[in-house]
């Protein structure tokens, strides 16, 4: 007999396969398209999300095997207790007794010695941290067995090391990987390598502990400790594009005696700061960005890989991609870059301290940043990428995904994103870490950089705690929405916001298709949008149009033309709207979050959304009202609204920087409370509310009493209106 679901039971579901690196915050940036969600429980197997009510989980649950993470189709099952997996926990003595001792040699940078000038640091710094040339060549007994032990199934396979161990930026802590070149012969599509190889391994217990196949992985491995040499191993046999990335690394960076030891301290800085591993910056994609950097003018070190293709006898074609290249050092175009390590260093953190992730590709192949716009379109992208557009074309490969917070485009494999993991907050601390190094370059320079692995190494930028992408979010008034004369009253606010939207603030809303689901007790409508201008900047062209005899629309539509024309600044603000509809009791929310763009600009944005919104709506609806009943004695319009458009032109809040406004309401944002004064007053006083909306306070308290389940734990402490405008942390 199945066990009954505990009430709690009913609102959580269970996910399960997502990659191992996806973060709490990834689940719940997902599901919360569904309603509101938090992360209860989450590990390598399986995750426990809970809803705020059972409708929307059952609506993620409907979704199951249809939601996608990192291009991972997600199992969404309904929880209980005896369906979270229970897997035995398995002990790895050997990879935790070789963990201890490689801790104990990578060292921790207060145990450095950071006494003497710039260079002698530095060489205590590459003694301390990197491999040395025995411990590498060492490690030549791991390919021979491995190879030795393989070829009694696969005869004439070949161990291809690849990694930072045969790049030269190998450190202590080092694991190896290796690609197993299997003959054609021998190689079936349906095969499974790793499983296969794990039996082999466990055939010679002296030499290989610890073994462990991952076949499911997006590339399957076997992994495994090799006793003699105490180093852990990644085995893969599906693609030597890692062994030819893996020559390209050690050429480029061989290229020059002066980008080694800066790239062991690039890695070794962004593993003490907890910045580099799985899930965050990988190794691979941070010396991307070293080898990116070193190709740009006026540091001119490298050329572009493009540069190195040229010649089409260098071709090697892997997976549909070229991974060969012209590899002689003295056909190299010739450097003048005469600046010191510790001034290539200090450049390094200067370059990336400004760079505009959020608006451009890193793109080692081209060795020049592209604009992330091109690849919307791929008649747009420069010929060179003439391989990435044709495979694409030919369906060879899918897109790359260019729209994450940090975008480094793989050189070989050119609709690979190798910083796609890295999350919007993860992205916002990197870049805090590369300003707050490049200021001790820049101080410590006047000092041959004497201090400058003291201050990058042990001290760290102060980062602030709050989330960066709140969400703001307004809520129509309930009682507006029952005076709708149209049955189809959903419809109406749509149009009226998409009004508000398109024709005042020329911001266009591509809706987002979704699978429909009437089931739940919510509708939800999403769109996409671009702001690209301040439109919010409006108070000095208000004060001009307020002479002019102009509508409200008219008025306000031409106050965003003028920002437009008149505004040098552009932006490129990508968010989401999320219309939010529920019938019993009728409410609607319109709410907006960040996608991709500056946080900083995007509160601006969002400030005057929640500071306007309520307002234009009002005004604009009026027509779509039913007439109100008369009282004894009272002359005027029969509508709800019985203010004159005249008088509702002089209420609208037109500028962020209006300081005419009255700070009744506080809102906070992530800790920060910004008082409606600061946003264009949030809402009006509640006398004015009364007057302008000619609603009593008994009406008032009503609506708010139907507000109550939808408010998101709002308070309702300082007036009237505060139900109706939020700004809320995701």
């Amino acid at each position: 007999m199945d066990t009954l679901p505990q009430p709690g039971d009913s609102r959580k579901i269970l996910v399960t396969g997502y990659p191992s690196y996806t973060q709490p915050q990834d689940l719940t940036r997902i599901f919360s398209s569904y309603g509101t969600v938090k992360v209860v429980k989450i590990n390598n197997k399986f995750a426990v999300l809970e809803f705020k009510d059972a409708d929307e989980a059952k609506c993620a649950i409907e979704d199951s095997n249809e939601v996608i993470i990192y291009g991972e189709f997600l199992t969404v099952e309904q929880y209980s207790h005896k369906s979270e997996p229970t897997t035995p926990k398995r002990e790895f003595k050997h990879s935790k007794n070789k963990g201890r001792i490689s801790m104990s040699k990578i060292v921790e940078p207060r145990a450095l010695d950071l006494s003497g000038d710039f260079y002698q640091q530095l060489a205590g710094l590459l003694g301390a941290v990197r491999l040395a040339q025995d411990e590498v060549a060492a490690l030549a007994q791991l390919y021979h067995d491995l190879e030795q032990a393989l070829q009694q199934s696969w005869p004439g396979c070949v161990a291809m090391p690849f990694g930072s161990i045969t790049t030269g930026l190998g450190i202590k802590t080092s694991d190896a990987d290796c690609f197993i070149h299997v003959p054609p012969n021998l190689r079936h599509p349906n095969a499974n390598y790793v499983i296969k190889a794990k039996r082999i391994l466990h055939q010679y217990p002296q030499l290989f502990a610890e073994i462990l196949a991952i076949p499911r992985a997006n590339t399957p491995i076997v992994k495994f400790f090799h006793i003699p040499t105490e180093t852990n191993c990644d085995v893969t046999f599906k693609t030597p594009l890692g062994s030819q990335n893996s020559k390209l690394i050690a050429f480029l960076l061989h290229a020059d005696p002066r980008l080694i030891p800066m790239a062991v301290v690039i890695k070794y800085w962004a593993r003490v700061h907890g910045l580099s591993g799985t899930g965050k910056l990988t190794n691979y994609a941070l010396t991307m960005l070293i080898i990116f950097y070193l190709q740009q003018p006026p540091v001119s070190i490298l050329p572009a890989v493009e540069w190195l293709q040229r010649d089409a006898d260098n071709d090697i074609i892997v997976d549909h991609w070229n991974t060969g290249f012209m590899h002689h050092h003295d056909r190299l175009p010739e450097s003048t870059n005469t600046s010191s390590i510790s001034e290539l260093l200090g450049g390094f953190f200067q370059y990336y301290s400004t760079f505009n992730f959020t608006d451009l590709v890193v793109c080692p192949f081209m060795g020049s940043p592209i604009k992330k716009d091109l690849f919307k379109d791929l008649n747009l992208l420069p010929k060179e990428l003439g391989r990435y557009v044709s495979n694409i074309r030919d369906r060879l490969t899918g897109p790359m995904r260019f729209t994450t917070a940090m975008c480094v485009q793989d050189p070989f494999e050119l609709c690979h994103n190798v910083a796609s993991p890295i999350t919007s907050r993860l992205a916002f601390e990197i870049k805090e870490f590369f300003r707050f190094a490049a200021a001790a370059y820049d101080k410590e320079k006047l000092n041959n950089c004497k201090g400058l692995f003291q201050i990058i190494l042990i001290q760290k930028p102060k980062l602030s705690n709050g989330k960066l992408h709140p969400e703001f979010r307004v809520v129509i008034y309930p009682h507006i929405i029952q005076n709708i004369i149209n049955p189809d009253w959903k419809s109406v606010i749509t149009e009226v916001l998409k009004k508000v939207f398109e024709q005042i603030c020329k911001i266009k809303l591509v809706r987002i298709e979704e699978k429909a689901n009437n089931t739940g007790k919510k509708q939800k409508e999403k769109y996409l949008a671009v702001v690209d201008k301040p439109i919010w900047k409006r108070n000095q062209f208000s004060k001009l149009y307020n002479l002019m005899h102009l509508d409200f629309l008219q008025k306000q539509t031409r106050i965003t033309e003028e920002i437009l024309n008149v505004e040098k600044q552009q932006y490129n603000v990508q968010f989401r709207l999320t219309l939010t509809f529920s019938q019993e009791p009728k409410n609607a929310a319109a709410c907006i979050k960040l996608i991709e763009g500056d946080p900083v600009v995007f509160r601006e944005f969002g400030k005057f959304f929640v500071s306007s919104m309520h307002n234009w709506f009002v005004t604009l609806i009026k027509s779509d009202l039913k007439p109100r009943e008369k009282k004894p004695g009272h002359t005027g319009p029969n509508v709800i609204s019985s203010v004159d458009d005249k008088d509702t032109e002089s209420k609208v809040i037109n500028s962020v920087d209006d300081k005419n406004t009255e700070p009744d309401v506080i809102i906070s944002v992530e800790g920060l409370n910004l008082k409606s004064g600061d946003i264009n007053s949030v809402a009006d006083k509640k006398a004015k509310s009364e007057e302008d909306l000619n609603i009593s306070v008994s009406q008032t308290d009503k609506c708010e009493k139907n507000l109550a389940g939808d408010s998101d734990g709002v308070e309702n402490k300082n007036d009237t209106n505060k139900d109706n405008v939020e700004c809320v942390t995701p």
